[in-house]
C-alpha cells in the first residue's frame, strides 16, 4: 500500500453520542431517543486525512478559489437556483413524487469533509446526509414542538419541509423561496402526500411586507441566508416587524473561524470569495444591546463540507 493511503486510513475513528452532543451544543443526555437510535444504526466511521493527502486537498481548494471557479452569492443568482431546484422538481415528478429525490445537491456523497478542524474521509458515502437527518430531528424536536406554524425561508428542494411534515403532521408549514420551481415543489408535495404545507414566492432582497406571519410561529433558514451576503437588512427588518416567536438560522458563520488554523483559513477564503453571509451576528448583538432582540443560542458546529462549516446555529427572538 502506498504511503498516501496509509496516511489516509491509519486514523480510523467513529462519531459517538458525545460527539453529536458536542457538535449540537448540548449535553449528551439531551439527545432524543430517536437520535440515539439513528446514531447507533448508521455507519459514522471515518479516517483523519493527514500528510500528503491533506496538502493535496488544501492546494486543490486554493487553486479552485484562485481560478474563480465558484459562483457568487447575491441577487444575480436567481437563474442558477431556478435551474437547480427545477432539476429536483423534474426528478420528483418523474419518480412518482418519491421524496428521496429532494436531497439537496449540496449534500454530496463520498466527499472528504471537515470535522473538529480536521479533514476526514467518511467510510459511508451517505455520512453527511445521515448526520444531517439526526441533526435536523434534534433541532426540530427541541425548538419547534411547541409552535403552531413554521415558515422555512429559502426552502429550496423542500427537503426540510418533508421532515417537518412527517414529524409534525398537525402543524401549518410554509415553504418560502424566490425560485418558482421551489414553490411548485412545495405545492406538489401538498397535493401528492397530503402535507399541510403551502409554497409562496418570497425574495430575501425584496421582502413582501404585506405577507403576515401567523401568531406563535417560528422562522427557519437552513443554508439560505448565506446567499444574502451583507444585503440582509431588509429581511431582518421584516422579521423584526413580524415578531415571530422564534427565529432559527442554520448557516455558515464566517466570524467563528480561527484564521490562525489553516483548515479554518481556507474556509474563510472560500466564504469571502463567494460573498456569503457576513455581519449578521454583529448586527443582532447591537439589536440585543438596544433591547430589541434576545439571542438564545449561538453555537459553532465544527462539522461541514469540504469547503466550509454550514451547520452553525444562531437562534433568537424579538423582545
Amino acid at each position: 500500500m502506498k504511503n498516501g493511503l496509509k496516511d489516509l486510513f491509519k486514523m480510523k475513528q467513529t462519531l459517538k453520542k458525545e460527539d453529536f452532543a458536542n457538535l449540537f451544543g448540548i449535553k449528551e443526555n439531551e439527545l432524543p431517543s430517536g437520535c440515539v437510535d439513528m446514531i447507533q444504526s448508521f455507519n459514522f466511521n471515518y479516517s483523519v486525512i493527514e500528510g500528503n493527502q491533506r496538502d493535496k486537498l488544501l492546494l486543490n481548494i486554493f487553486e479552485r478559489i484562485d481560478a474563480g471557479e465558484f459562483s457568487l452569492a447575491g441577487k444575480e443568482g436567481l437563474s442558477r437556483w431556478e435551474k437547480g431546484w427545477g432539476e429536483n422538481l423534474e426528478e420528483l415528478r418523474k419518480n412518482d413524487y418519491d421524496v428521496s429525490q429532494l436531497v439537496p445537491k449540496y449534500i454530496r456523497s463520498g466527499q472528504p469533509m471537515r470535522l473538529f478542524q480536521q479533514y476526514i474521509q467518511p467510510e459511508d458515502e451517505s455520512f453527511e446526509l445521515n448526520w444531517y437527518q439526526i441533526f435536523s430531528l434534534w433541532l426540530f424536536k427541541t425548538y419547534l414542538s411547541d409552535v403552531g406554524a413554521i415558515y422555512e425561508f429559502g426552502c429550496g428542494s423542500g427537503f426540510n419541509l418533508v421532515a417537518l411534515a412527517e414529524l409534525f403532521p398537525e402543524k401549518q408549514l410554509f415553504g418560502m423561496d424566490w425560485a418558482k420551481q421551489s414553490v411548485e415543489i412545495v405545492n406538489d408535495l401538498a397535493k401528492s402526500h397530503g402535507y399541510k404545507v403551502k409554497g409562496k414566492l418570497f425574495d430575501f432582497f425584496n421582502p413582501d411586507e404585506t405577507f403576515n406571519i401567523l401568531p406563535n410561529s417560528a422562522i427557519l433558514t437552513i443554508g439560505a441566508l448565506e446567499q444574502t451576503g451583507r444585503d440582509y437588512e431588509g429581511f431582518l427588518q421584516y422579521l423584526l416587524a413580524a415578531s415571530p416567536r422564534l427565529c432559527i438560522h442554520v448557516e455558515p458563520i464566517v466570524e467563528w473561524y480561527d484564521e490562525n488554523k489553516l483548515i479554518d483559513y481556507v474556509a474563510i477564503r472560500f466564504h469571502k470569495t463567494r460573498k456569503y453571509w457576513e455581519g449578521f451576528l454583529d448586527r443582532l448583538e447591537v439589536l440585543e444591546a438596544e433591547g430589541k432582540v434576545e439571542i438564545l443560542k449561538s453555537h459553532r458546529a465544527f462539522f461541514g463540507s469540504l469547503y466550509l462549516e454550514g451547520y452553525s446555529q444562531l437562534i433568537w427572538r424579538t423582545c
